[in-house]
């Protein structure tokens, strides 16, 4: 056999192996990514149900105490580390930051709190990929419904 009738065979199939293999990585990596995106939205609407379970004990009078929301938002955070995007991450930390820096006896700014929380929510809907316009530079309007008061205590 000569030199050309070889690399006649061997060249498509050599061709054809790595095309296999580039294929096969990239069905890997969207698998890894459906995975975490599943993950990820299970554990952001974690979030989302205990920002609205704050509010509809709020709404309903049950006195929720600082303690008990503290205690969920950690065990939150224990599940969501590993599957935030970082924009996500830093969003959660500035709001745990300004409740550390927040002094018990003095009074909370209701305003501040909602768009610290909104802001992670907006974080979030981002990092699934979806829009995010018109609901305000901190995605405030996420939570226009929830509060009576809301044109007051933003506008």
């Amino acid at each position: 056999m000569s030199t050309q009738t070889i690399l006649t065979i061997i060249l498509p199939l050599l061709g054809a192996g790595i095309g296999y293999l580039i294929k096969y990585s990239i069905e890997k990596k969207k698998e890894l990514v459906n995975e975490v995106t599943k993950e990820r939205r299970a554990i952001y609407q974690q979030y989302v149900n205990l920002m609205i379970g704050l509010f509809a004990n709020s709404k309903s009078n049950k006195k929720s105490s600082t303690d008990k929301m503290l205690t969920d938002l950690y065990e939150f955070y224990k599940k969501y580390v590993l599957y935030a995007s970082p924009a996500v991450i830093k969003a959660y930390s500035d709001y745990f930051q300004y409740m550390y820096k927040q002094n018990d006896n003095e009074e909370t700014d209701s305003k501040k709190h909602l768009q610290f929380m909104t802001k992670i929510m907006l974080e979030m809907r981002k990092d699934l990929g979806l829009k995010n316009k018109g609901l305000g530079k901190n995605g405030e309007m996420l939570m226009r419904a929830l509060i009576k008061d809301y044109d007051t205590l933003i506008g």
